[in-house]
């Protein structure tokens, strides 16, 4: 008789997993293994077995096949005070573990995780990535997660991976120089994260094999301010800068064909913006002529402080009459 996990109950235990997700598995599902002599257990490749007897791990099988003798099984003959005489089965569990990679499992943060960088206090990241991961110890795996359950399957791994990476992300993240260097440190942070985030998987038996992280970006808003400090920097000016802007703004102002007084106040806005600024060019290159004029040649405005000629009558900046 087949049962629905494709085993054979005619002295061979065995198990497959047609969906890949299984991480863990009792044979049979309900109920107890009965053990003659005789009886084999086959492990397959990337497999081990366990025999629970009792609430304890009474052995650990390997790949390969396994017949069920006195000489074979010493700690189980020696808990259960077992002799095979053939009438009365030995009733134990057989449980089998996969330990091959579980691959291309991903993470995130759902929720921003609040960091600091030098020059910047308190930004919000958020990180997403994948990783593969394996079982290394079946027997950690059992006492401290596999409970009353009949199986495991990956996404209960996925969900504790999860939490450790979350938890130990902001601590990974400070190998990052500054912010602006952030995507090309993911790198570096995933080595630096994948150390801690084992030490806490080692208590349950499993492993990362690896872990990459995608994408490690900040707020909307930190994004807008990086992209204007690097438009900033490449344009070389401010004012230029933000006379840039403005222009681009009243742009998309007429692409957008909006009318009326919204059309008006852009305009308006745009001249008062525009004349700030060639005040301000102004009284640069004021202070760059003043700086390269003889002082005998020049004098000051007494309204404005102005630099103005020797011998003119009015000032140039703001047409008061110079005495």
């Amino acid at each position: 008789m087949e049962n629905q996990q494709g085993m054979i109950f005619k002295g061979i235990y065995d198990f497959e997993d047609p969906s890949g997700v299984l991480v863990a598995a009792k044979s049979p599902i309900a109920g107890n293994a009965d053990l003659y002599s005789g009886t084999t257990i086959i492990v397959k490749p990337n497999q081990v077995a366990l025999f629970i007897y009792k609430g304890q791990i009474a052995e650990v099988l390997p790949p390969g096949n396994h017949q069920v003798k006195t000489g074979n099984f010493p700690i189980l003959t020696r808990l259960a005070s077992w002799q095979f005489d053939f009438e009365s089965p030995l009733r134990c569990e057989i449980w089998f573990f996969t330990t091959s990679a579980f691959v291309g499992r991903r993470w995130g943060t759902s929720q921003p995780i609040i960091c600091d960088f030098p020059g910047a206090q308190s930004v919000p990241i958020r990180a997403y990535g994948i990783y593969n991961v394996a079982l290394r110890d079946p027997s950690k795996f059992f006492l401290t997660l596999v409970g009353n359950k009949t199986s495991c399957d990956i996404t209960e791994i996925e969900t504790l991976v999860q939490s450790q990476i979350t938890e130990l992300l902001p601590k990974a993240l400070s190998v990052v120089p500054d912010l602006a260097a952030l995507n090309k440190s993911q790198a570096a942070v995933a080595q630096e994260l994948l150390v801690p985030v084992n030490a806490s998987l080692q208590t349950y038996g499993i492993e990362l094999v690896s872990l990459q992280i995608i994408s490690l970006v900040p707020s909307q808003e930190v994004l807008q301010a990086l992209d204007s400090k690097v438009a900033m920097d490449v344009i070389g000016n401010k004012q230029e800068y933000l006379l840039y802007k403005a222009a681009n703004s009243l742009e998309a102002n007429v692409d957008g064909k909006e009318k009326g007084s919204s059309d008006s106040m852009q305009l308006m806005m745009g001249l008062m913006l525009g004349k700030s600024f060639m005040d301000l060019d102004f009284k640069e290159k004021e202070k760059v002529l003043l700086a390269q004029e003889p002082a005998e040649r020049l004098k000051a405005c007494p309204k404005c402080n102005a630099a103005v000629n020797i011998g003119d009558k009015f000032c140039s900046s703001c047409g008061g009459q110079i005495v």
